[in-house]
């Protein structure tokens, strides 16, 4: 997991914070940071200098400058942490935040801040500043306003220990990736281990691991690298299984797309689109983004919502496809549960008249046909088939950084509730827009690197096929050397 999200620290949190360094020191030239121990703060900083990371020690006395100066082994820490323009970021870790739930007044509290704020030097507390709490469970967020002093940001890393109440439960989260960017967005995320390694390879569960791991195989390299009819001799692996699990491996290992059918795609041009919702049971789909050409070059276009619910962006999004993008195919990522069914459900609100022509378009669900059409069709990369990890695996970079589908879920609701709840419209804040259309745009080119990818694959497949389809005879006989 380490190798595979690549941290510039590892934080350990209960329940057994201590077993981690001892467990991981030796295996990563890592800095591994533990609040609450010792009498002087743990410190790290990033690779860049950008980011101060600390963790405060043990005690309830206030930190000061002097201390963080005679640990850290860095100059940057001389400057001063609230001048945008030489401090770092500063990153502090407690774990004397944490949350009080009162599960009947349907209420929650943030508990400790007042002692934890005095503990803070002055200087430090800025909007430069995030503060981790290992007590707080893990992705929760919130801004807090103190006085003169500004905003807090909290940022939960660990397991929360307030008492959530009957038919509810704190369970904790494994591991939490935090994100800190330099335009100030953080972004959280929660990351399940058995996603890499060998756990993580399709097909493989709790027994076949155990299977590969008696047998020497140990790692996703060595999966991919081992002979065919080695696996296929292992309990529990036929045939179909062994190659099927091994051309995961070799998928995962190499950061490529490996073709695992016969289907091909469409020989013209697609359509990429995107949609932002107000959630994973929409009520809206407020914005469609859509690429025209390839993943660098193609035209993005933005069809957004202009008032809440007047659906004058759907017909605009109606009117391009049926004319200059008339015939060609849709593809989108998840499309067959998400983003057809809710364009289709918001056409027959807004415009029925072009429920049928939607419908009737050559609609194409790019993770369906690689993973399930006809048994699937192709091998991903990536730790998961989520979008932004299976591109991100074949060398793809966002344009936005600390934004993902929940967040702009999130913004879009607030906006839209405001406007509903004011009288004058314009005292609103409004979102910004451009960041949030961008984001969608970042998906779309992210699909377009994929599909690129998928064809690719389509293609290499179909060129190791005699003319009657099947495989040639050398590339079966190779199976058994």
């Amino acid at each position: 997991m380490v190798d595979g999200v690549g941290p510039d620290v590892l934080v350990a949190t209960e329940p057994r914070a201590s077993i981690v360094g001892p467990a991981l020191d030796r295996a990563f030239d890592l800095d591994i940071l533990e609040v609450g121990t010792g009498m002087r703060p743990d410190i790290a900083v990033t690779d860049d200098t950008r980011c101060l990371v600390m963790a405060l020690p043990m005690g309830e006395d206030p930190l000061t400058p002097e201390q963080i100066a005679a640990r850290a082994e860095t100059s940057s820490v001389d400057d001063d942490p609230a001048d945008p323009a030489t401090g770092p970021q500063l990153c502090l870790i407690t774990r004397s935040v944490s949350l009080s739930v009162d599960p009947y007044a349907r209420s929650a509290t943030l508990d400790g801040v007042s002692g934890y704020r005095d503990r803070v030097p002055e200087q430090w507390w800025t909007a430069r500043t995030v503060h981790l709490s290992t007590a707080l469970r893990a992705g929760f967020t919130t801004t807090r306003t103190h006085g003169t002093d500004g905003d807090a940001r909290f940022v939960g890393i660990g397991t929360s220990n307030a008492d959530l109440g009957v038919g509810t439960t704190g369970g904790p989260t494994q591991a939490t990736l935090v994100a800190l960017h330099s335009n100030g967005a953080i972004g959280v995320s929660e990351i399940d281990p058995r996603t890499f390694g060998l756990r993580g390879v399709p097909e493989i569960g709790p027994t076949r691991l155990e299977t590969l791991r008696d047998a020497g195989i140990t790692t996703v390299d060595a999966l991919a690298d081992a002979p065919l009819r080695r696996l296929t001799e292992l309990s529990g692996l036929g045939r179909t299984s062994a190659n099927t699990v091994q051309t995961a491996a070799e998928a995962r290992s190499t950061n490529t797309v490996l073709p695992t059918g016969t289907d091909s795609l469409s020989t013209q041009d697609p359509v990429f689109i995107d949609i932002e919702t107000d959630g994973l049971n929409p009520s809206t789909a407020w914005l469609i983004g859509v690429l025209d050409g390839g993943p660098a070059d193609g035209h993005y276009m933005s069809f957004r919502e202009r008032a809440i619910d007047d659906g004058s962006h759907l017909k605009a999004f109606m009117t391009w496809l049926t004319g200059a993008a008339a015939r060609r195919p849709v593809v989108a990522w998840n499309g067959y549960r998400f983003d057809f069914p809710v364009i289709t459900e918001q056409l027959r609100q807004h415009h029925p008249d072009l429920v049928a022509a939607w419908t009737d378009r050559y609609q194409l669900d790019a993770l369906w046909w690689a993973t399930n059409k006809n048994g699937g069709n192709a091998a991903l990369p990536g730790r998961t088939n989520k979008l932004e990890h299976v591109a991100d695996a074949l060398g793809w970079e966002p344009s936005t950084n600390g934004i993902d589908g929940a967040t702009v879920a999130k913004l879009y609701t607030a906006y839209r509730s405001q406007v509903a709840g004011e009288a004058d419209a314009g005292a609103v804040a409004v979102p910004d827009w451009d960041r949030l259309e961008r984001y969608c745009e970042d998906d779309v080119r992210a699909l377009a690197t994929i599909y690129e990818h998928l064809e690719g694959a389509a293609r290499r497949d179909a060129q190791t096929k005699t003319p009657t389809g099947e495989h040639s005879s050398q590339g079966s006989l190779t199976d058994f050397s």
